[in-house]
C-alpha cells in the first residue's frame, strides 16, 4: 500500500492524528446540532410570546397612536408594517414551517391568519392578520439561526492544534527508545571500545529493555574476546613445536622428504602469524591517532613494493592530504589488500581521494578474475577461501581480507568489495577522521 508511511513514527502519529480528527469532529458535529436545536427552541419561544404581546399592544392602541410604536416593537428579524402586505406562496421549507407552526399557536386563536412566502435571495414571509377595529397588519419575518460566535471556531481549532501536539510528543516518546536501540546495533563491532551502553533512564519497561540489550551486548562483547584469546593462545603455543619441527627436519638425511616437510611447516608458521594478527585486531587497536600525509604514506608502501618488482602503482589524491588515522593499522590494512590484488589479479592500483574534510577513500584494484556476487561479504570472514581445494598455497589462510576488514571496522571505517566492469576485484576504504 503506497500511500501508507514506512516509519512506525509516522504511522503511530498517522492513526493517533485520524482518532483525534475523528473524535473532534464528532464532539464538533454534537456542538453544533445540541446548539441549534437549543437555540430553535429558544428564538421560537420567544417569536411567539414577543409576537402574540406585541399585536395585543398594536390591538389595543388607538389608530393614530399605531405607527409611533412600530419601530419600538421590530426586532432583529421581524418587523411590524400598517398594511395589507404583498401576495405570494404559502411557505414549505423546513425553517419556515416551525415558524409559521409557532405564529399559528400564539395567534391563531385570536386573529385569522394568512401567512404567504416572497420570493428573494433572503427567505422572508409576511403573516396577514386584520386587528380588531378591521384595519390591516403586516408582520414581516425573515426566518434564520443564531450565528455561531466567531471565537468559537477559534477555540476548537487550537483545541485540535493541542491534541495533536499532544499526540505527537506521546508517540515521539514511545519511538524514541527504538531509535536509541537502532543506533547502538547500528554501532556494534566485535569488540570495538568505542561501543556505549544505552542509557538505562524513562519509563520501567525502557528501562527493562536498555538493560536487556546492555547485558546482551556485553555477553557479545566477552564471547568475542573469549574467542581472540583462545585463538591467540592457540597460535602463540604452537610456535614452539613448530620451530623445533623445522630443527629436526634441517637434520633429515632425505632431501625430497625433507623439502616438502619444510614447506609444510613454512604454511603452518605462516597460519600461526596470520591467526595471531586477526586475534590482535579483533581485540581492539590500543595505537594513539596520528595526523599524516596520505599521499606520501601510501605512496612510500607503493615504492616498498616497486622496488622488488612487483606492479603496483599509486594515484594521490590533488588538495590537502593530511588526515588522522592510526598509521601502522592503515598499513596493515594496505598491506592485505595489496596483496590479496597481486596474489589473484598480478597488480594493484591504488587511488586516493579526499572526498570532504571528514572524510577519505581509497581503493586497490586488480585485473584478476574477481569473486561470484554472492561471495563478495563472505571473504571478509575469517578462513573463507574460494577454492574448493582448500590449498594453503593458492587460497592462502583465508585471514587477509578478515584482519583488513577487521582493523577497518576498529577505524570506524568501512571496506566494501565489488567486480570492476572491465574485470578484476576493487576494494573500497572509506574512512573518518579520527579524534586526536
Amino acid at each position: 500500500m503506497r500511500l501508507w508511511p514506512r516509519t512506525l513514527l509516522a504511522r503511530l502519529l498517522l492513526i493517533v492524528s485520524l482518532g483525534l480528527l475523528l473524535a473532534n469532529g464528532m464532539t464538533l458535529a454534537s456542538l453544533l446540532i445540541e446548539r441549534m436545536s437549543s437555540a430553535r427552541t429558544v428564538m421560537l419561544g420567544n417569536l411567539e410570546n414577543d409576537v402574540a404581546t406585541s399585536v395585543a399592544i398594536l390591538d389595543r392602541l388607538p389608530a393614530a397612536e399605531r405607527p409611533q410604536w412600530l419601530t419600538r416593537l421590530d426586532r432583529g428579524n421581524y418587523s411590524y408594517e400598517l398594511s395589507p402586505g404583498e401576495t405570494g406562496t404559502p411557505p414549505t421549507s423546513r425553517r419556515s414551517r416551525d415558524a409559521v407552526n409557532s405564529l399559528r399557536a400564539a395567534l391563531g386563536d385570536s386573529w385569522p391568519l394568512r401567512i404567504v412566502s416572497l420570493p428573494g435571495d433572503r427567505e422572508h414571509i409576511q403573516v396577514h392578520l386584520t386587528l380588531h377595529d378591521g384595519s390591516p397588519l403586516t408582520i414581516n419575518l425573515w426566518p434564520h439561526m443564531p450565528a455561531i460566535a466567531t471565537w468559537l471556531p477559534v477555540v476548537l481549532i487550537a483545541q485540535l492544534l493541542l491534541l495533536l501536539g499532544c499526540g505527537w510528543l506521546a508517540v515521539r516518546q514511545v519511538i524514541r527508545p527504538f531509535t536509541q536501540f537502532i543506533g547502538a546495533v547500528d554501532t556494534l563491532k566485535p569488540a570495538s571500545p568505542s561501543v556505549q551502553p544505552v542509557p538505562e533512564g524513562g519509563p520501567v519497561e525502557v528501562r527493562q529493555a536498555a538493560r536487556a540489550f546492555n547485558d546482551l551486548q556485553q555477553r557479545i562483547q566477552d564471547h568475542l574476546k573469549e574467542k581472540s584469546q583462545i585463538l591467540a593462545a592457540i597460535s602463540h603455543d604452537l610456535q614452539t613445536p613448530i620451530t623445533r619441527m623445522k630443527l629436526r627436519v634441517e637434520m633429515s638425511e632425505q632431501p625430497e622428504l625433507r623439502d616438502k616437510l619444510q614447506s609444510d611447516l613454512d604454511q603452518m608458521s605462516r597460519l600461526v602469524r596470520e591467526g595471531i594478527a586477526y586475534a590482535r585486531s579483533a581485540g581492539g587497536l590500543e595505537e594513539k591517532p596520528q595526523t599524516v600525509s596520505l599521499n606520501a604514506f601510501i605512496d612510500t608502501l607503493a615504492c616498498d613494493y616497486q622496488d622488488i618488482g612487483l606492479a603496483v602503482s599509486f594515484t594521490p589524491s590533488g588538495g590537502d592530504d593530511r588526515f588522522s588515522v592510526r598509521p601502522q593499522a592503515l598499513r596493515r590494512v594496505i598491506t592485505n589488500l595489496t596483496d590479496n590484488a597481486l596474489k589473484f589479479g598480478h597488480r594493484a592500483d591504488i587511488v586516493l581521494s579526499r572526498t570532504d574534510s571528514e572524510r577519505v577513500e581509497f581503493s586497490v584494484c586488480d585485473s584478476g578474475p574477481g569473486i561470484p556476487e554472492r561471495e563478495l561479504q563472505a571473504v571478509l570472514e575469517p578462513f573463507y577461501r574460494l577454492e574448493n581445494s582448500r590449498s594453503r598455497h593458492t587460497g592462502g589462510t583465508g585471514l587477509g581480507l578478515a584482519i583488513a576488514s577487521q582493523l577497518v571496522g576498529q577505524m570506524n571505517g568501512t571496506l566494501t568489495l565489488s567486480n570492476r566492469p572491465e574485470g578484476g576485484l576493487q576494494a573500497t576504504v572509506v574512512l573518518v577522521a579520527l579524534r586526536l
